[in-house]
This record gives structure tokens, sequence and C-alpha cells, in this order.
């Protein structure tokens, strides 16, 4: 299987998706795909993949433009967080295409590298995965290979309050002293979001506590983990979802 299908496959099963019809909230799509060759002659070059969603409309056009500009820092860099979501697609790719050929065009200089493969590969994509009531959730995944054994690939949730326009943190969300139980929680639930029971054995901890990382749906709340935080990258990123039910109490 190749990158392109690995990341389509991840983003697939990353959080199921419920956007609601809300005719207060409407969003669009930005989706570019470009090659930038690393110089004439050979077929080394960086892949850019982009498909990012952004909110057009919601309560209040400051409210929207705040869960936009988060949005661009999460997917492209704090660099990019005060332009247009079109303007920042744009810069994004002339900025990595420039360090792209900065770093490895003197590595055709070196002797016995000059056969080397030197392609990256860049891929960003970010989507809502639900509207509950005055707050919205979004997942970024960027996957990014610059060379080496692999590349590494990151999720991150956020939960916005609709109706300011800002992040909700996990200390937000839930109650005081939510910690203890949500962890009791989410390590009951572990085994489930495993391939197979057993793979337990390889994870870094035993009881697995909040890391801040979450989105909202419909069936309960979902705890994203990334490669190496909690088990060895073999194991790829780990969610874990609880349902509301038993969340009762916590938020």
């Amino acid at each position: 299987m190749n990158r392109v299908m690995k990341f389509a496959a991840l983003l697939s099963c990353a959080i199921p998706v419920c956007i609601s019809c809300d005719t207060e909230f409407s969003t669009r799509t930005i989706e570019v795909s470009e090659k930038y060759a690393l110089t004439d002659g050979r077929a080394d070059s960086l892949d850019i993949s982009i498909k990012a969603e952004f909110p057009e409309t919601g309560k209040g056009k400051e409210n929207t433009l705040k869960i936009s500009s988060a949005i661009t820092e999460a997917l492209f860099g704090e660099e990019y967080m005060s332009m247009a979501p079109e303007a920042a697609v744009e810069a994004y790719k002339t900025d990595l295409a420039e360090e792209y050929r900065t770093e490895n065009l003197p590595m055709l200089e070196i002797e016995g590298l000059e056969d080397s493969s030197l392609g990256w590969t860049d891929y960003t994509e970010g989507r809502f995965v639900s509207v509950m009531k005055d707050m919205v959730s979004y997942v970024a995944v960027k996957y990014s290979y610059c060379g080496g054994a692999h590349g590494m690939t990151s999720e991150t949730a956020f939960v916005f309050d609709r109706k300011t326009g800002n992040r909700i943190p996990e200390d937000r969300f839930f109650r005081e002293g939510y910690v203890p139980e949500l962890a009791r929680l989410l390590t009951g639930h572990l085994p489930e979001a495993l391939e197979s029971p057993a793979d337990t054995s390889m994870l870094f901890l035993k009881e697995i506590g909040p890391n801040g990382n979450f989105s909202i749906g419909d069936d309960g709340v979902t705890y994203i983990f990334n490669q190496y935080e909690i088990a060895p990258y073999s194991m790829g990123i780990i969610r874990i979802s609880i349902p509301w039910e038993e969340l009762e109490g916590l938020y």
C-alpha cells in the first residue's frame, strides 16, 4: 500500500463524521495537490496534498473568523494564522517548496549521495467531525516524510465554542476533579481500541490518563493518542471512545 492509500485509509477511520444539518453553520473545503521537482532531470520531488475544511458561516462573523484562524494555525503553523485560508495554503506550499530545495539541493554535490532518493511528502487534512448545540469538533491530520525509515502522522482534535469562537480545553469541558475517573474510563476502554486486546502488553503505560487531545460526537468523547505517545510506532494512532452515559457527572 503506497503512502497516499495509507493516508486515505487513516483518515477514513479516524473519527465517524456526524455533522448535523445546522442552518447556522456551514463550511467550505479547500483541496489542492501539487508536486515540486527538486531540479530538472531528477525524479525527486516534494509531494503536497491539502484537503482542509473551514467554517463559512456560524454564530457571528468574528467567532467564525476566530475558529478559522485556529484551524489555519493547527494545519499550517502560527505564522499563517492571520491569513485568509486560501492565502495560507498558497504561502504554505511556497515556503515548504523553498525549504525542500534549500535542504536537498546541496545533497546533490556530496559524493555518494547523488544517487540517493531525496523525495519529501507532506499531506494535510482537516475536517469538522461534529456539531453539537453550541460546540463543534474538528480534527487535523498531518503526515510528513522528509527522508529516513518512515514518515510521521499526527492527529489533533479541537472542540470550539461557537458562541465565542474559542477553543474549549479539557479542564473547561470537564468538571473539577475529573482526572482520576476519566483516567479509569480511558484505561478500561483501551483494550477495545486496539486491534487485539493482547496488544496491551506492548504499551508504554498500563494506565492511560487524559492528554487534552479529544473530540466530542453523538456517541460520546474520543481521545486520541498519537504515535509513540503511549505505544510503539507500529501500533499507530490509538483512539479511545467513552460513551456519554459513562461520563455522567464529569462534564
